[in-house]
């Protein structure tokens, strides 16, 4: 009865985090989007959002807290709610960025911290303004290019640890035919029955011979690759994608 308790309380949680996350990808002209959240465990520390931001900007947010489980779950859902109190009408993401990192640097407890890569895409311009504290590098891949795809290195360190860390933004600009690929560790290290990591390299290569194809076939040739790779093996890790493209 007890075990039966827990699972029915598991199961509750794994309801109310996923709830947590965009119910649909935005819809804009000239744009699409597709994502995916794959936990580990029933509940997991990995997000994406998406938010509007002023003067028509489309917030993208891909995010990792660290560990796994129901600690990990708990300062996820902190740190969605934090993240979106002070980006959406931050000035810049710059700004943004620093002030959650205050809030989460406060309220940070047992040394639990978030990587996190934030852009704000104009879709009229294709420019996106990022931060990216920590995170995994973003992979941007250009229409018409067979070599191998630009990466959106971090801009400063990962959240809640330093409540002063300097973070600072950069941009990229896609053009149409355009793609980028934000995703968590889960992707690059899951292994499979002999211990092997997927890898960057191994990621990068899916995506070059991906141009010309939609959002939602993209994430599935990620996918396919994934399962591909680990065969039988359990996924060691959280797992969260999201892609934005610009139409050609």
């Amino acid at each position: 009865m007890e075990k039966g308790r827990l699972e029915r309380e598991m199961q509750v949680s794994h309801e109310v985090q996923a709830s947590l996350l965009p119910h649909q990808t935005p819809e804009i002209d000239g744009w699409e989007f597709a994502a995916r959240w794959r936990p580990a465990l029933e509940v997991a520390g990995d997000y994406y959002d998406f938010f509007l931001c002023p003067n028509g900007r489309q917030g993208l947010v891909m995010a990792d807290v660290s560990g796994k489980g129901m600690p990990a779950a708990l300062f996820m859902a902190l740190t969605r709610s934090t993240v979106r109190a002070s980006l959406g009408q931050a000035p810049m993401p710059e700004d943004g960025v620093k002030h959650a990192n205050r809030v989460l640097s406060e309220d940070s407890t047992d040394a639990m911290f978030v990587t996190l890569f934030y852009g704000r895409l104009d879709p009229e311009t294709g420019e996106m303004v990022y931060v990216n504290a920590g995170h995994n590098p973003p992979l941007v891949c250009r229409s018409g290019e067979s070599g191998p795809p630009e990466r959106l290195n971090p801009t400063g360190m990962a959240l809640g640890i330093l409540p002063d860390a300097p973070l600072e933004q950069r941009s990229v600009h896609l053009q149409p035919g355009d793609f980028v690929v934000l995703y968590t560790d889960g992707v690059t290290e899951a292994i499979d029955t002999q211990r092997q990591q997927f890898g960057m390299e191994r990621l990068a290569r899916v995506l070059v011979g991906q141009a010309g194809r939609t959002a939602t076939e993209v994430l599935a040739a990620i996918e396919d690759a994934l399962d591909a790779f680990t065969g039988t093996a359990p996924q060691s890790d959280d797992i969260a994608i999201l892609i934005a493209r610009r139409l050609g």
